[in-house]
């Protein structure tokens, strides 16, 4: 690596040492990173200069003068995210931190119109103004869709929840008058639910909505894959011949463990499954005990192969998290090395985390300039 691309690594690993402290002083931050005094001293003159970075107070002293302590400016910038789904907005608005600032849902189905993309753009621009932030303190706004998106193309070759394939994101993007950056859903929330996740820096990250998705971290990086489809869990075959899944093929993990599985064709939504889950209807019982099945194998599948955390995310989390120990006792006697089910965690932001991905990327973008 040359000098440049040294410092901007050495400026990345201070914001995250920040990040995890809350504040520290310089010398600290050396010890910990290995680095030298004079560096740090620099890079944070460098970030508070920009803003990001301020004074806050002293610590302890041994002996001598009191070290200063530093802390980040979470709200020196803000940014906003928008996941698209089949029938729903999600917006949110977060700070440099990670701290959700404000959420809205909107029910509005997706119709591949220009007067829906309009839409968009209005209901954000109502959603900065309740939200009552400076708007000039804003980076942008990252959009996270369901999907194959190419990040270099800038395309969403193929969505089957949203029925749309080759959607180049500068349709939606001209109706923005801030910058715009987009992925896929299922990457944008394992981004998120890994950003501060203090000691790992890999994991495998499945989202379960009426599709399912998911994306591999490693290093701290989402890993795309040669074609940028490294993730798609929901159509790895769990059934031969089985149930028709949304890609068109058969016995696919989405077809058994989407939240379509559990309310086509009863239920208008999950809530109302639940619900008849709840009063013990028998054949709505049935159903989850299934779905729970099919859940074990992927997850199980999954932790084989990667031996990763796996963290679970989705519209699905607060209703799995009730049965916990269920899904526990399904994949005890799968997994073929006697282990415990320690590796299984629930998404910090259950349904929001695919919106707080999209706003951290450009939150990403900022602190590495």
């Amino acid at each position: 690596m040359n000098n440049l691309q040294v410092r901007d690594t050495n400026k990345k690993k201070i914001i995250k040492f920040l990040y995890a402290h809350h504040e520290a002083t310089k010398q600290d931050i050396a010890k910990g990173l290995s680095l030298s005094v004079p560096t740090v001293s620099l890079i944070l003159k460098e970030l508070a200069e920009r803003g990001l970075v301020q004074k806050t107070g002293t610590m302890e002293s041994s002996g001598g003068r009191k070290p200063i302590a530093n802390s980040l400016v979470y709200n020196a910038k803000y940014s906003a995210g928008i996941e698209i789904t089949q029938n729903h907005l999600r917006l949110v608005l977060i700070n440099l931190g990670e701290e959700v600032l404000f959420y809205k849902v909107v029910r509005e189905p997706f119709r591949n119109e220009n007067t829906y993309y309009q839409k968009i753009s209005d209901y954000f621009r109502a959603f900065l103004t309740e939200s009552k932030i400076d708007q000039n303190l804003l980076l942008g706004v990252g959009i996270a869709l369901p999907g194959l998106f190419n990040t270099k193309t800038g395309l969403l070759e193929y969505s089957p929840t949203l029925q749309v394939r080759n959607l180049p994101l500068h349709v939606i993007a001209r109706y923005f008058s801030c910058p715009v950056y987009a992925d896929n859903e299922a990457n944008l929330a394992g981004f998120a639910e890994i950003w501060q996740m203090d000691q790992v820096e890999s994991a495998v990250f499945l989202s379960v909505n009426k599709g399912v998705g998911g994306s591999i971290i490693i290093g701290n990086k989402v890993y795309s894959g040669i074609n940028g489809r490294s993730g798609e869990f929901g159509h790895m075959t769990v059934e031969k011949g089985g149930r028709t899944c949304s890609c068109g093929k058969k016995g696919c993990l989405e077809a058994y463990c989407s939240t379509r599985f559990l309310t086509e064709p009863d239920f208008h939504d999950i809530d109302e499954f639940f619900a008849s889950v709840h009063t013990g209807n028998p054949s709505s019982l049935e159903k989850w005990d299934t779905y729970l099945d099919y859940l074990a194998t992927g997850i199980n599948n999954i932790r084989t192969i990667f031996d990763s955390d796996v963290i679970i995310g989705g519209e699905i989390v607060p209703y799995l998290k009730q049965d916990c120990d269920l899904l526990t006792q399904k994949l005890l006697p799968m997994n073929s090395f006697h282990e415990p089910i320690d590796y299984l965690h629930f998404s910090r932001y259950s349904d929001r985390a695919g919106a707080v991905g999209a706003a951290l990327l450009l939150v990403d973008a900022f602190l590495s300039e």
